[in-house]
């Protein structure tokens, strides 16, 4: 295994490994599933947290040329990744003042309302060019997105509303895709459907990384995923498709035998039932090591599992290593928090929340290795 150069890590500095081969195979994983023409990738806020100018020319390598971030200010930051090909849409679309932004610089806004439209219309014929554009028909998130409404009146006006730029494509956003039998799914493909053969063609997006796995209706011209490059799991009711990409080990400060009636941490929110042996990890909620975690995370150590007892602090939290074998811990040793053996989506269930939100919130303070192998 290759390690890509990297700052010196400090003794007490937790890890974080992310790897670009697991992503590369992970595309590759998504290609040979999904049927239709184009597969582009998500790497908004910063490739979900795991650093952009990493992954970027890693999916490039693969054949990605289409890109999709939230903001322009995160399209501006792509823009040396993507010398020699490639293009950048941005999901929050035309926002006033960033239309120059968008224009000169080629970057594709997804069009969320009829003023957004208007208004790349009027600037590609003031440029005198058909610049592209997507156009986001909203069908159940009520998020951004043409409303029914909306979608009505660009049925009888299209003529002139989408003159003078090319329509790169018209996408929509699944609710519930990651859910197997939530029929709403279908629902919102129907209708997106119902609504594209109203208007002038041009390419068809529906699919989301979950979408990619549920029907093969849904794999129309283009696909935009995201979390299941990452190692997320876009099938929750069955084993994960995808190759795990992140590791994330912590440093052991601190072993200590407490007795019964001792607690552990602020608040005295767990107070030890027994004769134990509390480990403290150098990790907390501001490495993103949610504080939601506190009395109920359970870590493995040896395939043995380690509760997290009392509450997650700024930079520290306690497990109790009472059922471990004598000598198996001791201070300074790595013990893993994410891994394949407990997974962004293992920790996001532990914690009441999704993998989504344990990706995008992986601190700064981490040592962050980017490995090959």
């Amino acid at each position: 295994m290759s390690v890509l150069p990297a700052p010196g890590r400090a003794a007490d500095c937790a890890q974080l490994e992310i790897n670009l081969k697991a992503i590369a195979e992970n595309y590759q994983r998504l290609q040979k599933t999904y049927t239709g023409r184009t597969m582009g990738a998500v790497v908004k806020a910063d490739a979900y947290g795991l650093g952009a100018k990493a992954i970027v020319p890693v999916l490039k390598k693969q054949g990605c040329r289409l890109f999709f971030v939230a903001h322009a200010n995160e399209a501006a930051d792509l823009f040396p990744l993507l010398r020699g090909g490639g293009r950048i849409a941005v999901f929050n679309g035309l926002m006033p003042g960033d239309e120059e932004f968008f224009i000169e610089n080629d970057v594709i806004p997804v069009l969320n309302d009829l003023g957004q439209i208007e208004r790349w219309s009027n600037l590609c014929r003031e440029y005198e060019r058909p610049a592209p554009a997507f156009i986001h028909l909203d069908t159940g998130m009520n998020r951004t997105g043409l409303s029914p409404r909306e979608l009505q009146e660009l049925i009888e006006r299209h003529s002139q509303l989408l003159y003078g730029f090319e329509k790169a494509g018209y996408m929509t956003h699944p609710v519930a895709a990651d859910e197997a039998d939530n029929p709403i799914t279908r629902e919102q493909y129907d209708l997106f459907m119902k609504w594209y053969r109203r208007l002038p063609p041009a390419p068809r997006g529906f699919c989301n990384s979950s979408a990619i796995f549920r029907h093969k209706d849904y794999h129309l011209e283009f696909c935009r995923p995201g979390y299941a490059l990452w190692g997320g799991n876009p099938t929750p009711e069955k084993s994960n498709p995808m190759r795990n990409v992140v590791t994330l080990t912590a440093k052991v400060l601190q072993l200590r035998q407490i007795d019964t009636g001792e607690s552990v941490g602020y608040g005295a929110s767990w107070r030890a039932e027994r004769p134990s042996k509390i480990a403290t990890i150098a990790a907390g909620y501001a490495d993103g090591w949610l504080r939601h975690l506190s009395n109920v995370g359970k870590l493995k150590i040896g395939g043995i599992a380690t509760p997290m007892v009392g509450r997650v602090s700024m930079d520290a939290f306690g497990i109790d290593v009472t059922d471990l074998p004598e000598g198996k811990l001791k201070p300074g040793d790595d013990v893993t928090l994410l891994g394949k053996d407990c997974t962004v989506d293992d920790i996001g269930t532990m914690s009441g929340t999704i993998g989504y939100e344990i990706l995008t919130s992986l601190g700064h303070r981490y040592q962050r290795v980017y490995t090959e192998g």
